[in-house]
């Protein structure tokens, strides 16, 4: 990811300067490797056991025939941990990046899981209507240009009373001048990275890594979501979950 970003930089003063943005298309692979590997270990390891201890959450998922949306699954590992964790769901990633949807592909055959978590590359926006029971999105609503058109199509595409899960930051409330090491941490990645991806598109929210939960909230009414809670995951590296529906 430093690689990325420091081949990028005469690109990255440019845009600051004029406020166009930078795609992970032209942030390259390194950008997208190095993004699917930072969040694996943790999707390998402790997704499992974070959603088993959510009653609710794992019975919808353990149900069979459960289908399951991952938006925004980038690399795969998300939707293949998901795959993994309940075996009789059916997963659906999807990505607005091409490269990063093959990578997915190759990922998912190689973990013998192809059959049963696939792969799409395209909009959220043309989600089919009322076909899934329960979706997710990892650490990427702060990224999208337009985060409410996005989360209306996930709405629409869920069965009555399916929720979403938003995996995002873990930062503060909101905004204090001696902001903890995450906050600043954060806010590093946002400058290089997420912010100008999210203005790589116009019009854009322009949200940034630093999505406090009052701006998710935000989102998800104008989504025409009616609730959203933060779930009781803890300890799940600098991440938060919450429930919308």
């Amino acid at each position: 990811m430093f690689g990325a970003v420091g081949a990028a930089l005469p690109r990255l003063l440019e845009v600051y300067r004029t406020g166009d943005g930078l795609s992970w298309d032209e942030f390259g692979d390194d950008a997208r490797e190095g993004q699917s590997d930072v969040n694996r270990p943790w999707f390998e390891h402790r997704l499992a056991k974070a959603l088993a201890g959510v009653k609710e959450l794992h019975g919808l998922l353990a149900r069979p025939g459960a289908r399951v949306l991952d938006v925004g699954c980038g690399g795969g590992w998300s939707s293949i941990a998901l795959g993994r964790a309940y075996p009789t769901a059916v997963v659906h990633g999807i990505d607005i990046d091409e490269p990063s949807v093959s990578m997915a592909v190759e990922n998912a055959r190689a973990a013998g899981v192809a059959d049963r978590v696939r792969f799409s590359h395209g909009d959220a926006a043309e989600l089919p209507a009322g076909r899934y029971d329960v979706a997710f999105a990892f650490e990427c609503v702060h990224d999208m240009p337009r985060p409410v058109d996005v989360l209306t199509a996930v709405r629409k595409s869920l069965t009555p009373c399916a929720p979403l899960i938003v995996m995002d930051e873990a930062v503060a409330d909101s905004f204090a001048p001696d902001g903890d090491e995450v906050e600043r941490l954060m806010y590093g990645y946002s400058i290089f990275v997420c912010l100008p991806d999210g203005r790589s598109s116009s019009p854009s929210a322009a949200t940034g890594t630093v999505m406090r939960p009052s701006r998710l909230r935000e989102y998800a009414e104008a989504a025409g979501f009616g609730e959203l809670e933060v779930l009781p995951i803890a300890d799940f590296a600098f991440f938060r979950f919450y429930r919308l529906s």
